[in-house]
């Protein structure tokens, strides 16, 4: 169903002889599946043999290097937007103009990723709540992930120019694939008694096989593009910076959000505090990656309708897509809501049921009103207009910050934290974006609040009787029954959306579709 309102609302008249919008989004997923799939047995696994400790300080190194990624600057955004610009007028001088100055830009932020992980080894580690005995290895790490972000952030090239080309299919592939191999390393290593320090050196290694694939890549579907430095210059990183400058700013304000939670909990918390909350925000961050599979695809699509000046298109597109972000997600924060202490226990052990269960629950409040607000963010990406957004992510993610820093202190602990996050995201959710989505883009706020938000709880409130009353009458002794149980009640989800989410002639275009199909069956039978 979803694909083929999809199809209808950005069809395959929207051509540039690549892969289509519904092949790019389920491409999308289809990575996104893999990957979860593979965190949601590798998570255990990492936590059962690192212990609390361990994992605590992984999950620190990691999320103190992730600050690193802001070094980006927005410059692999810009390289998407113009190569594909380019690309289409095909001026060929001017995309390699953009890739090489890009390159330069970013093997000058890789070298600064090296520098600032040896200041973060030296001086930043040992005043983490870290027990002694790990204090050399978080060390180490945290250098060998300033390289592998130096050695991202030039790569970074050329999956810029990948997107640009709108190859999601190519470029969900070589994830994939590198995905699952990286994860037999894991098991391989950890099952021979290695640590965090050989945990990292596979991150590089992967890192690096990533990079020489999407060079391979980039010769053989563009080979007209000329990337060299000699071909960077002032004008290229002018362009560049005109429009990465807000993406970066937006960059930051969403990692100050997202990847500060660890880090705070770290300073005032001892270190195995972190592991019972990274349980239940990772399990966010995994759904969040869901919706990414819509909106990434909407950034290319909204530049596209916008040169054709289509405003009428681009309000359908914004209206759609927000509310198939809040469809594909609603029924996971109500799992995570309803059940997700439950699945926890089931999935890492009881002793994690209820500090990672309320962390999940806390912050899967964020979701629901998220989820439509970030694929109508990228859509605005993609028409340029995304500059004011950022002081309302900025003032986000400081009030998460101070929120977060104030309450973690007393008695509230993590729960503090999390609620630190979710308050300032459901506040920016309902009082700023209704109302810049109005003045951008002409639609009335109520009109959007409808779309993305009323209509999709009302359809999904058979699906959440039905997960209560599942949880309460028939708990779950297995993950294999949790799963069954979450399959018998999706179609509640399914049979709401059809009813409530779309429209008439929608409704009775799938149902006579339907028909013909049930028909030639059982005529063939």
């Amino acid at each position: 169903m979803l694909p083929r309102i999809i199809r209808k609302l950005s069809p395959a008249r929207i051509s540039y002889g690549k892969p289509g919008v519904v092949r790019n989004v389920f491409s999308n997923w289809g990575s996104y599946i893999i990957a979860m799939g593979i965190n949601f047995f590798l998570s255990p696994y990492l936590v059962h043999h690192l212990g609390n400790a361990g994992y605590g300080v992984w999950t620190v190194t990691v999320s103190l290097t992730g600050y690193l990624g802001l070094l980006d600057l927005g410059v692999r955004g810009a390289v998407t937007r113009y190569v594909a610009k380019f690309h289409t007028e095909m001026d060929h001088a001017r995309a390699g103009n953009v890739a090489s100055s890009a390159m330069v830009i970013f093997a000058t932020a890789g070298l600064a990723a090296i520098l600032v992980s040896f200041l973060l080894a030296l001086f930043v580690v040992g005043r983490m709540k870290i027990p002694f005995e790990y204090l050399l290895a978080a060390r180490i790490v945290l250098v060998i992930t300033g390289l592998n972000i130096a050695v991202a952030l030039v790569s970074g090239v050329f999956g810029g120019i990948l997107i640009g080309l709108q190859r999601f299919d190519l470029t969900n592939s070589i994830e994939a694939g590198l995905s699952v191999l990286r994860a037999g390393a894991i098991v391989t290593a950890l099952h021979g008694g290695r640590g965090i320090i050989t945990l990292a050196c596979i991150q590089l290694g992967f890192t690096m096989i990533r990079w020489a694939a999407s060079i391979a890549l980039v010769r053989h579907l563009y080979p007209e593009l000329r990337l060299h430095l000699s071909e960077a210059d002032r004008a290229g990183a002018k362009l560049i910076f005109s429009y990465s400058a807000f993406s970066f700013m937006l960059q930051a304000s969403a990692t100050l959000i997202y990847a500060s939670d660890n880090v705070v909990i770290a300073a005032f918390l001892p270190v195995t505090a972190v592991a019972f909350y990274a349980i239940g925000g990772n399990l966010v961050e995994y759904s969040r990656t869901i919706i990414s599979g819509i909106s990434q695809v909407m950034t290319p699509l909204a530049s596209s309708i916008e040169a054709k000046r289509d405003q009428e298109q681009l309000q359908r597109i914004v209206l759609f897509s927000s509310r198939a972000g809040s469809m594909v997600i609603i029924p996971v924060a109500l799992t995570f809501m309803l059940r997700g202490g439950s699945f926890i226990g089931l999935w890492m052990g009881p002793q994690y049921t209820y500090l990672s269960g309320k962390v999940l629950w806390i912050l899967s409040l964020t979701l629901p009103f998220w989820a439509a607000n970030s694929v109508t963010c990228c859509s605005l990406m993609g028409m340029n207009k995304h500059k004011p957004l950022v002081p309302a992510f900025l003032i986000e993610g400081l009030c998460n910050l101070a929120l977060s820093i104030f309450w973690v202190r007393g008695r509230l602990g993590i729960f503090g934290v999390a609620w630190g996050t979710v308050i300032p995201s459901v506040a920016s959710s309902l009082l700023f974006w209704p109302w810049y989505i109005h003045r951008t883009l002409g639609i009335h706020p109520v009109k959007y609040i409808i779309s993305a938000w009323v209509r999709p709880v009302i359809a999904i409130l058979p699906f959440a009787l039905g997960t209560y009353a599942v949880e309460r009458y028939w708990p779950a002794a297995h993950l294999s029954v949790f799963f069954l149980q979450i399959a018998l009640v999706l179609p509640l989800a399914a049979a709401g959306y059809f009813l409530v989410c779309l429209e008439q002639t929608q409704r009775e275009d799938y149902s006579r579709k339907f028909l013909q199909s049930f028909k030639q069956v059982f005529t063939r039978s």
